[in-house]
């Protein structure tokens, strides 16, 4: 009883990045870390039950229905998987020796659609990079910074000294972190794009976000209130705003990126970003690890069992999502 009450009272994050998992992150070999970790995570939700049921509700209620049952079982089993590999990611990106991070990545990275933060990049005005917890989001910084970028990001930190070492290791590559917990985030956010930056900001992490009382968005199909947050800043940056998600892919990593607005466009980027991420979480849901946060959000719609069956992702095209059984 013990054991659970531990588990019960501590978050993955924390429970990954014990300082015993912190050591084995600086000196273990990445293969037999990896399967540590994946081993680790299992026992972790064989003992945490609520998650584990929040995880399957939310991509049965989104996928079950569109699927053969085998290959949704699949893509369930890849999905706590992808969670166990962001995890890795993390630890490697927080404690691993960052010249050898430097090179493991600039291996296997590649960028799709470059030239859109290239022609960003020109104007030098800085711009909104908008991503979601999808993929190696955790390389997403050393992505760009690697590939000649400025930039800034708003994090969260789980523990003092994932902070510490972030900070350091941020200050080598010249990217600015803003913590998400200090004071007027948004304004230092707002004065990191003036500097030229492109802001590294997600939109899918539901319970942060700051609610419209009016307009909606559809979230895999159901209309829950839309955030206010990336509006905001798009109306007060009034720079380029694009999406890019790190997609794992073999062993390598693709940079996928999309433009979403020119800075002079009135739309909402809320909306827009969302929409787009959306079409790439269900071309490969066990690439997104935010499932058990949205089953806190679709609770009332999975709790009626309404769902839009006709609904298709909108920026990914049918034929290359998962929803077709490929």
């Amino acid at each position: 009883m013990k054991v659970v009450s531990y588990f019960s009272g501590i978050g993955l994050s924390q429970f990954f990045q014990h300082p015993i998992n912190v050591w084995l992150t600086r000196f273990c070999p990445v293969c037999i870390l990896r399967l540590y970790l994946y081993a680790l995570g299992s026992f972790y939700f064989i003992l945490q039950g609520k998650d584990r049921i929040k995880i399957f509700s939310s991509l049965s209620f989104i996928l079950q229905n569109k699927l053969a049952r085998t290959h949704f079982y699949w893509n369930v089993v890849k999905s706590f998987g992808g969670i166990f590999e962001h995890y890795l990611e993390k630890l490697l990106m927080g404690h691993r020796n960052f010249a050898k991070m430097h090179k493991f990545l600039g291996k296997r990275l590649t960028i799709q659609n470059k030239s859109i933060l290239d022609q960003a990049a020109a104007q030098g005005k800085g711009g909104i990079f908008v991503t979601g917890h999808f993929g190696a989001v955790e390389f997403l910084p050393l992505a760009l910074s690697l590939s000649g970028y400025k930039i800034a990001m708003i994090v969260k930190f789980k523990t003092d000294a994932l902070r510490e070492e972030s900070m350091k290791k941020a200050a080598e590559v010249d990217v600015v972190l803003i913590d998400a917990e200090e004071d007027k985030v948004i304004y230092k956010a707002l004065a990191a794009i003036k500097q030229g930056r492109f802001l590294i900001t997600e939109c899918d992490e539901f319970s942060q976000w700051i609610r419209h009382k009016n307009e909606k968005v559809a979230v895999f199909g159901n209309h829950v209130s839309k955030d206010k947050t990336l509006d905001f800043l798009y109306r007060r940056a009034r720079v380029p705003a694009m999406l890019g998600v790190m997609k794992r892919q073999n062993g390598n990593y693709v940079l996928s990126v999309d433009s979403l607005a020119n800075g002079l466009e009135k739309v909402s980027l809320a909306k827009k970003a969302w929409n787009r991420l959306e079409g790439h979480i269900l071309a490969a849901p066990y690439q997104w690890y935010q499932w058990k946060d949205a089953a806190v959000e679709l609770a009332p719609f999975i709790e009626n069992g309404r769902m839009n069956e006709n609904y298709q992702p909108q920026s990914i095209s049918a034929g290359d999502t998962v929803l077709t059984g490929n």
